[in-house]
């Protein structure tokens, strides 16, 4: 056993029960005697021998309990929990419930100690497993809730969402999922710097939700994935966004989703599609330089595509308009963050999206650990939060103050060169930040740090009544925050509905809205049904729990259809 050799080791415990443990055993060893079969329960369970390891552990309780002074049996007890475990691994649900809670009752309150994290994970899934999501859900926060203090692994927490999801979408339940994540982001975001070890986990749940048709709930799970621009991970949910808000009917949104799969240069397999869509998608929008220049490139990259037909009018032959190729983020070496208690709460306030709370708990640790590399980080995510909540003066203060560490990572000091736009943004300088942001267009960033670079670029680009380019910019914004920072996304698409609605060409087909001489085809018509998409969009996804504000909640009665 001790070196992991189970059927050998299994071989070995029944070569005893069969030589030793015919004759009443109990009454010639003792209660020791259930040591033997609670160790053979062991060895099944490692070899998936789910039944046999339920027979082992019953026997083990049942046939040799600790007697008066006869306490030798010292996995008396224990053998209900694991006699439970072996039962999820039969998938006989209720019989798992049962034998933990009878362990939980009948334990040794010192003797027998057990992983509380996993055993609340445990009775999680079961709860789950059975259509329980009240009683699933409140074991599974006390595991995540205690995950310092049990400790909880953060595979079970992971493995008992994926069963809240599978019943959820059995019941088709939405909501349940998205009251949980709104609840507990904090815990479910499994980031380790910039990347997360279970991205491949949540994006087939996301993936799951939305062929469900349960697009908030896929946002929300797209959301709990850290990546870097350009893994395969961010192009299945950038083409996931782009399918989500072409339904809904944002063009504008796919076409800036299509774009960046393009500029990624992610996944050579699907680029065909991708580009034929992005030409698509360009050409709707009235976007004819755009659509000339990816046609283009489409037509000399794929000469004999089925698509071929469809773009011939955009000039067969014609030397496409190149772009730069995304630059490649070098830095790219592990950086390992602190690990500290203190530092593993207040991040996990931070990611919680509790900012004013994470930022007075990163200060305490700037100032208590000054010298240490806690401190660094601290001041660092200190300066998150101040930006996160808007307090720009306090931000452009605080980084004055800000000595940027050898500690600090790519990540880290990339997003310290992001913050200088929003400096830029603080003085309302818009040229300077229009160049800045420009700079950034063809860098390789983090979703978040995308995110932010496009919204600023929009914010600059209105204030200078460059209203079309601002409206793109937004859009890329919507689309690259389905990362770590959806508030951008928000604030983003309530800028593209003012936008439109300032538009006057959008205020004339509103006043000839229902008249039978409206003008279908007109600019200020398909402004008008972009602006009721993203108003659509915020209400089930982008708002993430947030109203619609009250200006745009009219654009709702100008919907022209439900979208498919």
């Amino acid at each position: 056993m001790n070196q992991e050799k189970w059927a050998q080791a299994l071989e070995h415990h029944q070569e005893a029960v069969t030589r030793f443990g015919r004759n009443q055993p109990y009454e010639s060893y003792g209660a020791q005697f259930g040591s033997i079969f609670y160790r053979r329960g062991i060895c099944e369970m490692k070899l998936k021998r789910w039944s046999a390891a339920m027979g082992s552990f019953e026997i083990c309780y049942r046939d040799f309990p600790n007697r008066g002074a006869d306490q030798g049996n010292r996995f008396h007890k224990m053998s209900l929990l694991k006699w439970g475990e072996a039962a999820m691994g039969a998938e006989q649900w209720e019989l798992a419930k049962s034998r933990f809670r009878k362990f939980v009752d009948e334990r040794g309150k010192t003797g027998d100690v057990f992983p509380k994290g996993a055993f609340y994970v445990n009775m999680a899934i079961c709860e789950y497993r059975l259509g329980n999501i009240a009683e699933g859900n409140e074991n599974l926060e006390i595991a995540i809730h205690n995950k310092a203090n049990f400790p909880t692994p953060d595979s079970g927490i992971v493995a008992a969402f994926q069963a809240l999801v599978r019943v959820a979408l059995e019941k088709k339940n939405e909501q349940v999922m998205v009251d949980f994540i709104g609840k507990n982001r904090g815990e479910l975001v499994m980031d380790q710097d910039g990347v997360s070890p279970y991205a491949a986990v949540y994006l087939k749940l996301a993936g799951d939700a939305l062929a469900s048709g349960m697009e908030c709930a896929a946002i929300l799970i797209y959301q709990l994935v850290p990546l870097m621009e350009g893994d395969p991970g961010s192009g299945i949910r950038l083409a996931a966004l782009a399918l989500i808000h072409e339904r809904n009917g944002n063009i504008r949104g796919a076409f800036a989703a299509y774009q960046q799969l393009e500029l990624d240069g992610w996944n050579e397999a699907k680029r065909e599609d991708y580009l034929y869509h992005l030409v698509r998608t360009a050409t709707l929008l009235g976007e004819a330089d755009q659509a000339r220049l990816y046609a283009r490139r489409f037509l000399k990259d794929f000469p004999k595509s089925r698509y071929r037909g469809e773009l011939q009018e955009f000039g067969e032959g014609a030397a496409a308009e190149e772009q730069p190729v995304v630059e490649k983020l070098v830095e790219n070496s592990a950086q390992v963050s602190p690990q500290t208690r203190e530092f593993t709460l207040a991040l996990d306030l931070y990611q919680g999206r509790k900012y004013q709370e994470a930022k007075v708990a990163f200060a305490k640790i700037k100032v208590s650990q000054s010298s240490q590399a806690d401190g660094g980080f601290a001041a660092f995510y200190e300066i998150e939060c101040l930006r996160r909540v808007g307090d720009l003066e306090g931000m452009d203060l605080a980084l004055g103050a800000f000595a940027i560490r050898d500690s600090s990572g790519p990540v880290q000091r990339r997003q310290l060169e992001v913050v200088l736009l929003w400096l830029a943004a603080h003085a309302r300088d818009w040229e300077r930040l229009a160049g800045l942001a420009e700079g950034y267009r063809f860098r390789r960033l983090l979703d978040s740090q995308r995110a932010q670079v496009a919204y600023l670029e929009g914010l600059a680009l209105q204030n200078l009544g460059r209203f079309t380019e601002a409206l793109n910019a937004y859009n890329a914004a919507m689309i690259a925050d389905a990362g770590a920072s959806e508030e951008l996304a928000r604030q983003a698409a309530v800028q593209v509905m003012g936008l439109h609605l300032a538009n006057p060409e959008v205020q004339m087909a509103i006043t000839q809205w229902g008249k039978s001489e409206q003008n279908r085809e007109s600019v200020g018509y398909l402004r008008l049904q972009e602006a009721v998409a993203v108003a659509g969009l915020f209400e089930n996804s982008l708002g993430a729990g947030t109203s619609l504000p009250d200006a745009f909640k009219k654009l709702l009665n100008y919907r022209t259809a439900k979208p498919k």
